[in-house]
């Protein structure tokens, strides 16, 4: 076919929005806009073993790179099995469009049972996404893909679903290329008003705490939070999506410790927070329960957070970048003291934040070992990826240091086995930088499969499989609510020979059972630069010191 179609338009509209590669599975619902990518040419086309491991893959490289993320679905049964990686995507305000195709137009909403047909899927997609649409002719496809381009782009960043129906796809299409511009939206300027209430409240301040959410690096207002820390000598908290906005070895950051009683105390102490591009969600704070600072000051874009979940005193309605570069002008209007801190908060701060990191190691027992063997093997750009393991919520989402932005990734929905198909995404998006996962033995198996997809791009990954032999948390949860190993169901899973498994898909691997021959594996992978799976066996290690059992509590506890 050489005739313009519908799939031509959705080309020409990736095209217009920057888009270079997208993530999927063809199907006989979205060939057409397949083979527009094969004869443009310009576009690179993966192809993934399952529609998560799309969804997911969109939104690992949409975190490392800033830039939207694409994928490509099936209509139904397609588009339904990538709703968990979207899920992550909405919940970590990532940048993500999601292409899925639509039974023949003149069958929709009739129930007569046209394959893949399901019902309401726009609705199935809706709840998963920013904004939704819907093409109904061929000559707005175009205009449809760049304004839901620029619409997932837009802050608050998100997920976007565009569904296409089959005979739209195949259809002519007069539209010529290059007609629609993609479209961005500037950033709004801050209320006056509201900039000076909060500088009023900021500039009485003597012990002042910043709390960093992903909303920084989204508006790339790094720079401008750098400087606001330093201006106020305040400690930094970061959310996980807020990691690297200060170096995690500078004596002022803080982390991703909010979940540590020290910190918490540190918080009960200071005067001010000013919390800027996070949402101060549940698991971070307890579901709440998390003392602030009486006086909150709260920088968003988005109206509807500031207050939420913590009463404000001031708040500022805008971009981070902007809100914050405004505070800044504001203190250096009213002849604010270089440092606002009083003499002795920082040396506080840093005794919190060495005395916090101390306790937690304490609980890793031998484990500790895993920490400091892997840290000294990454350079400030490697990009490090964290299922949903022990491994990670212990010491890889905390301890593990950060230095840079979008170099630390983890699953903000707390779901497993996304990590590899995120690890994926993150290598297309930054090929010059190493790319290490951390995943559990259960939570990789979940996507196993994407090694398939891994060895056929050659993706230099190095994924380090923690192997317990089951759903470790949740073993831990059940030993401690119901009884050592008799409350037990469902979390004992065996131990397959995972080095096998990546050795069929001609991926290198090595069985580890001693921190030396652990360091040794990760640190050949990451110097030869192909993919690896390296085996780690938590019971050779040993056990440790404080079993990990997580923050949720049955209701009653709560």
């Amino acid at each position: 076919m050489t005739d313009r179609t519908g799939g031509d338009a959705v080309v020409d509209g990736l095209k217009r929005a920057g888009v270079d590669v997208v993530f999927g599975i063809p199907s006989v619902h979205n060939l057409p806009i397949y083979d527009a990518i094969r004869r443009d040419g310009k576009i690179r086309a993966i192809t993934v073993r399952h529609e998560q491991g799309a969804s997911g893959a969109a939104d690992g490289y949409a975190r490392t790179t800033g830039r939207l993320g694409v994928f490509i679905t099936s209509t139904g049964p397609g588009a339904a099995n990538a709703m968990g990686g979207q899920l992550e995507a909405y919940v970590s305000s990532s940048p993500v469009l999601h292409l899925t195709g639509q039974i023949d137009s003149r069958f929709l909403d009739q129930g007569r049972g046209f394959i893949h047909e399901v019902p309401d899927q726009l609705g199935m997609l809706a709840s998963l996404s920013k904004a939704h649409f819907c093409a109904t002719s061929t000559n707005s496809i175009g205009e449809l893909v760049t304004t839901a381009a620029s619409e997932a782009m837009a802050c608050r960043r998100g997920p976007v679903s565009l569904e296409i129906p089959i005979d739209l796809q195949y259809a002519p299409c007069s539209t010529e290329p290059g007609l629609v511009p993609a479209v961005s939206k500037a950033a709004v300027g801050p209320n006056e008003a509201e900039v000076a209430h909060a500088v009023e409240i900021i500039a009485g301040s003597r012990r002042p705490i910043v709390w960093a959410g992903g909303g920084v690096v989204a508006a790339g207002a790094v720079d401008e939070v750098v400087m606001l820390v330093r201006r106020l000598g305040a400690g930094l908290l970061t959310s996980p999506n807020g990691r690297g906005v200060l170096p995690e070895d500078d004596p002022m950051c803080i982390g991703n410790l909010s979940w540590d009683p020290e910190v918490r105390a540190l918080c009960r102490e200071a005067d001010l927070l000013v919390a800027i591009g996070t949402r101060f969600q549940g698991p971070h704070t307890e579901n709440w329960k998390m003392e602030l600072p009486a006086r909150l000051v709260h920088l968003d874009i988005d109206p509807a957070v500031p207050g939420r979940n913590y009463p404000v005193e001031a708040a500022i309605v805008a971009d981070a970048k902007v809100s914050t570069k405004a505070l800044l002008d504001a203190l250096d209007g009213i002849g604010a003291p270089e440092v606002l801190a009083e003499a002795g908060w920082l040396e506080r701060v840093v005794a919190v934040k060495d005395s916090s990191r101390k306790w937690l190691r304490g609980t890793l027992g031998p484990q500790v070992g895993l920490l400091d063997g892997l840290a000294p093997c990454l350079h400030p750009g490697t990009v490090v990826v964290k299922d949903s393991t022990i491994s990670a919520y212990t010491w890889g989402n905390r301890l593990l240091p950060v230095r840079r932005p979008r170099t630390s990734i983890q699953s903000n929905s707390f779901a497993i086995g996304l990590g590899l198909p995120q690890a994926l995404g993150a290598a297309v998006g930054s090929p010059e930088a190493p790319v290490v996962l951390l995943a559990g033995d259960g939570g990789f198996l979940l996507a196993a499969s994407e090694l398939a997809t891994v060895a056929q791009e050659q993706l230099p990954i190095v994924v380090i499989v923690f192997v317990d032999g089951g759903y470790g948390v949740i073993r831990n949860i059940q030993d401690r609510q119901y009884g050592h190993e008799d409350g037990r169901i469902g979390v004992d899973l065996g131990r397959p020979d995972f080095c096998g498994l990546a050795t069929a898909f001609g991926i290198r691997a090595a069985r580890v059972e001693s921190i030396g021959d652990y360091v040794s594996a990760v640190k050949g992978a990451l110097a030869d630069r192909e993919p690896c799976v390296v085996e780690v066996d938590l019971n050779a290690i040993g056990p440790m010191t404080v079993p990990y059992v997580g923050t949720v509590r049955p209701p009653a506890a709560n």
